[in-house]
């Protein structure tokens, strides 16, 4: 079968380059952007001639489109992925109206637009396509600080509603993912600088009923499994891969006896 393209946003590092390279590996023709220059470098030589790397910001629609040209000169378009993030903290009573501003273009609009480049591509050549959403455990659940992250997670999730349900009678699908902690270099930045690291990464561990953090790796699985055919049927929904911490209401502590079954077993 004829290889597709793909576009992934904030493709340089954490689980936009785990799914780059994850969906290179499974035969996708790849079109990545990334706004550090030394990431971008570094995701090009590791990927190679077969893909693309278009460097710059994907808040920035003019960008967005320059990935879609270089993915469609790669393959036709078979699927884009909405990776690209960043974390600032905010509340209400005290806004910072430039940082919310940019939080929102990127974790949210950079999405919008992004699916409007690939729906586009899709309705212009009446073809079929697949869309994967990055999403986060914020978009269901509130948490102190986070106001306009909570906002723009949550956004998310209803434009890939919308998309299922406007676009699904012409063979198009979205999904979403919500991942909880993941351990890309921000988050091992933000255990490494705490008072005490092993204090802080066990804090963020059992937040999850895994009680471990999880790897870009494991989000890769699911966005890859989610733009494949074997997810044919499934679109329109938000997929958590958070260890269970959004099925929990409250952490009370593991049965004894049974961890202590399991001693020498988990890891």
């Amino acid at each position: 079968m004829a290889p597709s393209s793909v576009v992934v946003t904030g493709c340089g590092s954490g689980i936009g380059r785990a799914i780059i390279t994850r969906l290179a590996a499974d035969g996708w023709r790849a079109a990545g952007i990334e706004i550090n220059a030394d990431d971008a470098a570094s995701i090009r030589e590791e990927l190679g001639a077969s893909h693309a790397i278009v460097e710059g910001d994907a808040a920035d629609r003019a960008i967005l489109a320059k990935a879609r040209d270089a993915a469609e000169s790669l393959a036709p378009l078979g699927g884009w992925v909405n990776n690209v993030g960043i974390a600032i903290m905010s509340n209400l009573h005290e806004p910072k109206p430039a940082e919310v501003e940019r939080l929102i273009s990127v974790n949210l609009m950079s999405h919008y637009w992004g699916c409007s480049e690939a729906i586009r591509t899709w309705v212009g050549r009446k073809s079929k396509g697949a869309i994967v959403n990055i999403s986060s455990v914020h978009a269901s659940s509130g948490f102190n600080m986070w106001a306009s992250y909570d906002v723009a997670k949550a956004g998310i999730d209803a434009l890939t509603r919308y998309i299922a349900v406007e676009y699904g009678p012409v063979g198009i699908r979205a999904n979403s993912i919500r991942p909880g902690a993941i351990a890309t270099e921000l988050v091992k930045r933000v255990i490494a600088d705490s008072p005490d690291p092993a204090v802080a990464e066990r804090e963020m561990s059992i937040i999850h009923p895994l009680e471990r953090i999880g790897e870009p790796s494991e989000v890769a699985a699911a966005a890859a499994w989610l733009l494949s055919s074997e997810a044919g049927f499934v679109s329109g929904h938000a997929l958590a891969v958070d260890g269970g911490l959004t099925a929990r209401c409250y952490r009370y502590e593991p049965d004894a006896k049974l961890v202590a079954h399991y001693r020498g077993h988990l890891s």
